[in-house]
């Protein structure tokens, strides 16, 4: 016999019986939060009743469904502000107004701007709403009538829907995920260090696969110098606290393997239970990817996830060549300071000691990594513009006419002329260095008197760090200071020569300054 709603004129709609044998499968065990949610819209209690009972034992893909009641417009304007992940409206017209389905129809659709939800509106009163003009005019995806709305045309209709709504969500996941790989991908490419590029590949990649709400999936990501062993960079999970392992300790015996097979020409693969990535660069670096328990990631995450590790590795070829351009400008830059130390008869160290102090320093300030390294490869151009003074006054061991000082004192203004010509990051610090570590707290300094904290930052931290140098160490015109009449000096002339603040840091930690001239002596 045929399973049909019939309808009567004073009763509520019943479904007639149908032979269902061979449709229904044990449901599996599954979590509330995985079934299908569907939304029964109706003002009749029985039409709820009947729809729980029919689909009772219906799942699709391995889960079942979670069925949700409103009985008022007003109810599924609120239930779906409050449940965003609902896949199928099964939608009565009828209701508070002959119009109230429809009315709910524009207020999903266009309020709410939900366009996965499938809409399947079911009328016992087509009059109210001919079918022609609703599926013209309204976003819906099924038209039924109740009469005709037999048990198996509703379980044909939930899995058309179902089917329908999974299909949008893949593809709103995969566009979601690729705008999230560009975004990602530009702050990736931003880092200049391996280090926090490695944190930076991790945190995208949680935002991308969205593994917070994955439980016990753990990434780890690696580097690997030119002939040096790859070590573990960052990692999250079970791998957060192992920076700095190597990856053969990191790696299960499974996974290694693979590793070595990969490791000279690079390359990725899934495995039962883990992704490797592993990419190398024209310079001999290597960087590699370790996915544990990437099986739970689902077909369009590791599509997402290859796209975007792929991605990572162009960035990590464009910063390993940026790392062996930077380390070119610093030895330039390092050389070009010591030709202009020597001709003052001040060793080669000063410029590096004066680099390495700048920096520490900086960052005893708080500023950040990028900044205080800038600051430190400009530092050693600090005196650039003593090639522009005479090598007499320059290593004159007795003390200077004031028009010999008058002299050495266009060194800073000729260093940041030459300096200043160029647009690069580094040389704009190294002209600004030149300029102002001459500058005093008080604006009694020189060339242009800054006062306070109008010179700027660089220019107050090199001045500390210059003065600091020359007095530990021996000159033509004096010797080496002992490190207690240091302090004394930058104690008293903390608030008149010296930005006080950063005085207050620099004696602050005093040891890890001497140390610097330890690890880099005359």
């Amino acid at each position: 016999m045929g399973l049909k709603f019939t309808e009567k004129s004073d009763g509520p709609l019943i479904f007639a019986g149908e032979d269902t044998q061979g449709r229904r499968e044990a449901v599996p065990e599954v979590s509330d939060k995985d079934r299908w949610k569907i939304l029964v819209v109706d003002d009749e209690e029985d039409v709820h009743e009947i729809t729980r009972i029919t689909l009772k034992d219906f799942y699709f893909d391995g889960r079942g469904l979670s069925l949700i009641s409103a009985y008022t417009g007003r109810e599924v304007r609120k239930i779906m502000a409050a449940e965003p992940d609902i896949a199928m409206i099964l939608l009565d017209v009828v209701m508070e107004e002959d119009d109230t389905g429809l009315q709910l129809v524009e207020y999903i659709r266009n309020t709410l701007n939900n366009r996965r939800v499938r809409i399947v509106l079911r009328t016992g009163q087509p009059g109210k709403a001919p079918e022609h003009n609703v599926i013209s005019k309204y976003d819906i995806n099924e038209y039924k009538t109740k009469p005709e709305f037999t048990a198996q045309k509703l379980f044909t209709s939930v899995i058309s829907c179902l089917r329908a709504y999974q299909s949008l969500k893949t593809i709103e996941r995969n566009r979601e995920g690729l705008e999230a790989i560009i975004r990602s991908t530009s702050l990736v490419f931003k880092n200049k260090s391996f280090r926090t590029f490695g944190h930076q590949v991790l945190e995208q990649l949680d935002q991308i696969l969205r593994l917070d709400e994955q439980k016990g999936i753990s990434c780890a990501y690696f580097v690997g110098f030119p002939a040096g062993k790859v070590l573990m960079i960052a990692g999250n999970g079970e791998y957060a606290d192992l920076d700095g392992t190597p990856i053969e300790a990191v790696l299960p015996e499974s996974v290694a393997g693979v590793y070595e097979r990969m490791f000279a020409q690079g390359g990725e693969q899934f495995l039962d239970d883990a992704y490797i990535g592993v990419f190398k660069t024209k310079e001999g670096f290597t960087s590699a990817l370790y996915v544990k328990k990437a099986e739970l990631l689902s077909s369009e995450e590791r599509y997402l996830l290859r796209i975007y590790v792929n991605n990572v590795s162009i960035g990590f070829d464009n910063i390993s060549l940026a790392r062996e351009i930077i380390n070119t400008q610093k030895e330039v830059i390092l050389i070009l300071g010591e030709v202009v130390e020597t001709r003052s008869q001040e060793t080669a160290n000063h410029v590096t000691r004066v680099a390495e102090v700048c920096y520490l320093l900086a960052r005893k300030y708080g500023m950040d990594e990028d900044r205080a390294e800038l600051l430190r490869l400009a530092a050693p151009m600090h005196d650039v513009g003593k090639i522009g003074v005479p090598e007499a006054i320059l290593n004159k061991p007795a003390r200077l006419s004031s028009e010999e000082f008058e002299v050495i004192k266009g060194h800073a203004r000729i260093g940041y002329e030459i300096l200043n010509k160029s647009n690069r990051s580094i040389m704009k610090a190294a002209a600004i260095t030149a300029l102002q570590h001459h500058e005093r707290w008080d604006g009694n300094g020189y060339p242009q008197g800054l006062k306070g904290e109008d010179i700027h930052i660089f220019g107050r931290i090199a001045a500390i760090a210059d003065v600091f140098d020359a007095l530990s160490h021996k000159r033509c015109y004096k010797d080496a200071w002992p490190i207690e009449k240091i302090i004394d000096t930058f104690e008293r002339d903390a608030g008149s020569h010296f930005d006080p603040h950063l005085v207050d840091l620099f004696l602050k930690h005093i040891d890890e300054f001497t140390g610097i001239n330890r690890r880099f002596p005359e």
